[in-house]
């Protein structure tokens, strides 16, 4: 089936909406805060939206439903962790990082805790998050494009970044939470009404799990589990528990409302939120493995869309899975210029720069994030696959010192930049690109495992020693 003249109408009318928003947020953007925290105003319902949008991404629908497609249902078992990892933001994070001063990065919660050498390190990892992340989003958005308009895969996914680049480049936080808002309200339209849809063409849900249940290659992926040991399923578990937890483009979205109760209820909304959407998802993916058992996973959703969908439904449903992806991939873009700007920048390079300055760089940074993740995406070319590595990577590096720090706030300077390069190398090396994960055991599983032992054994080691200068000391925000 091919795509009708009316769904590509609306399809451009899209993209020249959130274009346009970016330029209306240009104008409203004057200084770094603007940039980097929309000036510290946002309300709950638009810092909801932000966080729904973002989170909502590409992973979130085309790279899902790949993965029922060539594991099953066993993604939505672990995906249950994200809804966990909200609930626990919302009620012990969010409201901790708004109430800290002139945070803007996960590099300033390192700095307070553990000094230049962990916002240094920290840094690195939070830019290279945001790249990986935003690879995925591109690898989407092209597979998007793929199916609508018939180009290949790496052709269309450099069009729709470059679009993505434009608006984020030109108004910052302020225009990527704004359009956010505007493709939150597309993607839940778009995506229940393809569930619903795709399902229905089934003849409703009993219809189609007996389609299912009569079709053998899908034995395995329909149960829970899918035939995963413990082990198994516990680093995939931990890879959605933690793969986004305190990610910086959430903190930066904390420190970015008007208050601290408006991010503690945000986030909680969320949670709620995401429930209805992992089924949803689930719905999708089912009708997918029903209808197209053939198709090439990353292709699932779309051709999905092109095939069961009617005239002017498929083009609004196209731009909702553009909106979901677009929005994560304007969220990570942002954020890593913000890291770049922040924590590298105004840190180590030039620690006397002006707000104008600083909005330079910021927008300067965009180019070479776009086209580092570019070459991510060309390099991977699996939405799902670099989603979980990443994921694998984030708490490996990051999350036992961070929570150390904000939880507790005891914790030794001296241990937070060892046990990140620690975790982040030790899960490099383990990983399935490396060792292979050696007697099955998840690479997250011994990244984590060896960042907690780093930060015991260095925080023991020099409790008694406070630094009061050095790349160790703590900084003040």
């Amino acid at each position: 089936m091919t795509i009708h003249w009316l769904d590509y109408a609306i399809i451009i009318l899209y993209f020249f909406v959130v274009v346009y928003i970016g330029y209306w947020a240009m104008k409203k953007v004057t200084n770094f805060d603007d940039y980097a925290v929309a000036g510290r105003g946002l309300p709950m319902s638009i810092f909801f939206a932000a966080i729904a949008a973002t989170l909502c991404g590409g992973g979130a629908t085309i790279g899902r439903v790949s993965f029922m497609h060539t594991t099953g249902i066993v993604v939505f078992a672990g995906l249950i962790g994200v809804v966990i990892n909200q609930i626990f933001s919302g009620l012990y994070i969010a409201g901790r990082v708004h109430n800290i001063k002139n945070v803007y990065s996960v590099g300033d919660l390192f700095g307070l805790y553990y000094g230049r050498a962990g916002r240094l390190v920290s840094s690195i990892v939070c830019f290279f998050f945001c790249l990986g992340l935003y690879g995925v989003q591109i690898l989407a958005m092209g597979a998007i494009l793929q199916t609508a308009v018939g180009i290949d895969l790496i052709p269309a996914a450099l069009i729709s970044s470059v679009i993505t680049l434009a608006y984020t480049w030109s108004g910052g936080m302020l225009a990527v939470t704004m359009t956010d808002a505007v493709q939150y309200v597309i993607i839940i339209i778009g995506v229940r009404l393809c569930g619903y849809l795709a399902i229905d063409h089934l003849g409703g849900f009993d219809a189609m799990m007996a389609t299912l249940n009569a079709m053998p290659r899908y034995e395995s992926n329909l149960k829970l589990f899918s035939g995963w040991g413990p082990i198994q399923f516990a680093g995939l578990f931990l890879s959605f528990l933690f793969g986004e937890f305190c990610a910086p483009y959430f903190i930066q979205r904390y420190a970015s409302t008007k208050s601290a109760k408006d991010s503690k209820a945000g986030v909680l909304i969320f949670s709620v939120h995401w429930i209805f959407f992992l089924a949803t998802t689930a719905g999708i993916g089912l009708a997918s493995m029903a209808l197209q058992p053939d198709v090439k996973p990353d292709l699932a959703f779309t051709n999905l869309i092109r095939d069961v969908l009617p005239i002017g439904v498929t083009g609004l449903v196209l731009a909702a899975l553009l909106a979901a992806v677009m929005s994560s991939g304007a969220a990570f873009i942002n954020t890593a210029c913000v890291v770049y700007t922040r924590d590298i920048y105004n840190k180590f390079i030039n620690p006397q720069a002006t707000q104008d300055q600083m909005l330079r760089q910021s927008r300067m940074s965009t180019l070479l994030v776009g086209g580092v993740s570019i070459g991510v995406a060309i390099l991977f070319q699996d939405v799902f696959g670099l989603m979980i590595y990443i994921f694998k990577l984030w708490p490996s590096a990051i999350i036992p010192p961070l929570l150390a720090g904000l939880l507790w706030g005891k914790v030794s300077p001296y241990a937070g930049a060892p046990a990140v390069v620690i975790g982040v190398v030790s899960c490099f090396l383990w990983s399935d690109k490396v060792l292979g994960e050696p007697f099955g055991i998840p690479a997250n599983l011994i990244g984590i495992g060896l960042n907690c032992l780093t930060l015991l054994v260095v925080h023991q080691m020099m409790k008694r020693h406070v630094p009061s200068t050095g790349i160790y000391a703590p900084e003040v925000l």
